[in-house]
């Protein structure tokens, strides 16, 4: 089980996630209440594909403990430092252990 407690002590980090919640005539959108996770943030550049088929560069991964409810249009604020401080989510993948379990949320931004 040391192994299993060293990794949960990765997360040295936080981020606020805000759930998406519609956009006005104006197509300004409006978000529910903030809610902080703890989280590892590993700074790097790679190509990938978002959610919509479009190819970007992403600017991190974030890895969270559990399976929290989190979509593409949710609006993230990244700890203190990060520019830019609200990237755009470009995918989320749910990741579960040897037993079936939701064990860590990958997000990259």
């Amino acid at each position: 089980m040391a192994e299993i407690d060293e990794f949960w002590d990765l997360w040295g980090s936080t981020i606020t996630i805000e759930p998406f919640l519609s956009r006005d005539g104006y197509g300004t959108a409006t978000y529910g209440a903030a809610v902080s996770y703890p989280c590892r943030v590993n700074g790097s550049q790679r190509q990938m594909t978002d959610m919509r088929g479009v190819e970007r560069v992403s600017k991190a991964l974030i890895n969270l403990p559990g399976n929290p409810v989190i979509g593409p249009t949710d609006r993230i604020t990244m700890p203190a430092g990060f520019v830019p401080a609200q990237p755009p989510i470009l995918s989320v993948n749910p990741l579960i252990d040897d037993t079936g379990a939701a064990h860590h949320t990958e997000i990259t931004v």
